[in-house]
């Protein structure tokens, strides 16, 4: 009796030590200093359940389970907000620092300028300037000073040239390199003279200079991952910052400059890109001249698939008790002597004769994925023309100069879905991949299919932060894994980039894609605002795909997710084009799928939900199955 009564005090105590505790206050967004260039911030997190919750002063909206989400607003510098949590005449106090910083422009007197804001920043060297354009030989001049001011730059010792002002304070000019000068390291000398008649000067810390020849860039060896990964880190871009290929081990580029840590390629007469330089042996010589000549076909034509045989009236399609139909599944069509696909055991391969040169090419797919565009810059020795051979895959190739030095090659393919493409060097060639159709079976099209998931972020990456206290990968995780067991239900192999809380590099998991031979790259996610969006009425799926081999399964997913969680929101939907690193790998179809918002509260209390991560498991299983039912027969 004495043991039962000490247990029954020592409950008595912990019911009573809980009742007395301070509520908890957990700060999900912004993080403490955070600097934010716009009025409002989204404050968010959670307190214990039951508690109330007021900021500075001000009571704030919390549900049931604790989570907060406000669009606050912020004055100029410092913010010290003040989140008190009250419940049970006890309270918890946190004490938020949030910075929100705003530009201030140079008055107008006395005169001045900001020598931070000196344009160009950067040496730009001019190995070949004879051989640029206008275009290409142009420098950008700017800086920030008192406004309503005459400005003026000189480089070197030459004359002063005047400034044009706008908008007010900000001071431009282009200066175009002359082709009949050379200048050593010369630098930009700003002059501005104000309102109250005092002239003040300010020198560009960036540099001038000319000559030095062409140089030979050739794509470190080994330093490209993958056969079609197309890795950020080594985008060659234009002038702007846009875009143009994903360089192969290997490849050579006419060196004829440099921008800061970036050095300038010359695809072609007219055609400048600029390249990290750190990615690049740069040595004296040329780009090879490329030889040119018949387009071939790897191995032989592909035969013909027998008939599909018809499906028996007394064998329903399968259909796993686990994956409710959203509407029934349409019947297999049947077909009399017609091939489901054309599916030989090898991709097709696309050989383009360059003798051993390694010219800088662009790939691209369009029409839906029934093109394929590569465009090729170089001289070729002889033109291209072909192919010799045939193949069911192929309806034809289109061998086209585009300009001096660029010729573009596309090959248009009879199947309605793309799967998957590369190029590469391989010998003196370069060769086009082409991922052929599967067989599918007509009455269970996942069997035999591999399929990466990948859960989003983990380890030391947590993905976007979640109020409820679970951050984006542990939210993700418990959904790729139910997806899986549902695909692996229906017929499927599933590769998960992983099954734990471990961190892993972007290039990975597409690397993981491309080892196993998948089919499908589905990336999941949850998406989150970025600072100075207005969160209140954003939410629902999003799919993001770069390809548009990817369109079809990108549909089926999205209206899956519309079909079983209504209560989410339409949200924005598809968007196509997308510069992700899970969306531009080629080898296989890829996309991203941002399930949700963490910062709305219906969204984020959806994602942490069992029973809310279930129909997100489920639609995105029944949108694959949909992508791959719709496949058969075609």
């Amino acid at each position: 009796m004495r043991f039962r009564r000490t247990l029954s005090a020592l409950a008595l105590l912990a019911l009573t030590s809980a009742a007395w505790a301070a509520p908890n206050v957990f700060v999900a967004y912004p993080d403490a200093g955070h600097r934010v260039a716009y009025d409002h911030v989204i404050l968010e997190g959670s307190v214990t359940p039951g508690a109330s919750l007021t900021v500075d002063g001000r009571g704030v909206k919390v549900g049931a389970d604790g989570l907060f989400m406000e669009w606050w607003p912020l004055k100029p510098g410092t913010n010290d907000l003040r989140l008190v949590a009250r419940q049970g005449g006890q309270s918890g106090v946190t004490t938020l620092k949030v910075i929100r910083t705003v530009f201030k422009a140079t008055p107008a007197r006395p005169t001045a300028i900001d020598a931070g804001s000196a344009l160009p920043r950067e040496v730009r060297e001019f190995w070949d300037f004879a051989g640029d354009s206008p275009a290409e030989r142009s420098v950008s001049l700017a800086f920030q000073g008192s406004p309503g001011g005459r400005a003026a730059y000189r480089l070197g010792k030459a004359a002063p040239v005047a400034m044009r002002e706008g908008p007010a304070g900000t001071y431009r000019a282009t200066f175009v390199v002359p082709t009949q000068a050379e200048f050593r390291q010369a630098i930009f000398t700003f002059t501005l003279t104000g309102k109250d008649g005092k002239t003040v000067t300010a020198v560009a810390p960036g540099r001038v200079s000319t000559g030095g020849g062409i140089r030979l860039g050739t794509q470190k060896p080994g330093s490209v991952l993958g056969l079609g990964l197309n890795q950020s880190s080594f985008t060659v871009t234009d002038l702007d910052g846009g875009a143009i290929l994903y360089p192969r081990g290997g490849m050579t580029f006419a060196l004829v400059g440099r921008q800061g840590e970036d050095v300038r390629a010359r695809l072609a007469p007219g055609q400048s890109a600029l390249i990290t330089a750190e990615q690049l042996e740069i040595t004296p010589g040329a780009v090879a001249l490329a030889a040119g000549g018949v387009i071939t076909l790897d191995g032989v034509a592909a035969p013909e698939m027998p008939a599909t045989p018809e499906p028996s009236e007394e064998v329903p399609t399968p259909q796993p008790d686990e994956i409710a139909p959203v509407e029934s599944v349409p019947a297999v069509p049947k077909r009399s002597g017609e091939p489901v696909s054309i599916a030989p055991t090898a991709d097709l391969r696309v050989r383009i004769p360059l003798g051993g040169a390694r010219l800088p090419f662009k790939l691209e797919q369009e029409d839906g994925g029934r093109r394929l565009a590569v465009t090729l810059y170089g001289t070729l020795a002889q033109p291209l023309s072909g192919p010799e051979g045939a193949d069911l895959l192929l309806a034809g190739v289109e061998v086209r100069p585009v300009a001096l030095g660029v010729t573009r090659v596309a090959l248009n393919l009879n199947a309605a879905q793309a799967w998957g493409f590369t190029a590469n060097y391989d010998g003196p060639d370069l060769v086009l991949s082409v991922r052929r159709p599967p067989t599918l079976n007509p009455l269970r099209p996942l069997e035999g299919r591999t399929i990466t998931l990948d859960p989003g972020h983990g380890g030391s990456q947590n993905g976007g932060a979640g109020s409820l206290r679970v951050p984006e990968k542990g939210l993700v995780l418990p959904i790729a894994l139910r997806a899986a067991e549902l695909l692996r239900g229906l017929g499927a192999t599933v590769n998960l980039t992983r099954t734990a809380d471990v961190t892993l590099g972007l290039y990975e998991r597409g690397l993981s894609a491309e080892a196993s031979q998948s089919d499908l790259l589905v990336s999941i996610h949850a998406n989150a605002l970025p600072d100075g969006r207005d969160p209140r009425g954003i939410r629902g799926p999003e799919v993001y795909f770069t390809h548009p081999q990817a369109a079809a399964l990108a549909g089926g997913i999205l209206g899956q997710l519309r079909a079983r969680l209504p209560d989410i929101g339409p949200g924005a939907g598809l968007k196509p084009g997308a510069d992700l690193a899970l969306t531009r790998p080629t080898a296989q179809i890829s996309l991203l799928v941002e399930t949700a918002y963490l910062t709305d509260a219906g969204n984020l209390r959806a994602l942490s939900s069992p029973e809310g991560r279930e129909r997100f498991a489920q639609a995105i299983a029944g949108g694959i199955a949909d992508f791959y039912a719709g496949q058969v027969g075609r």
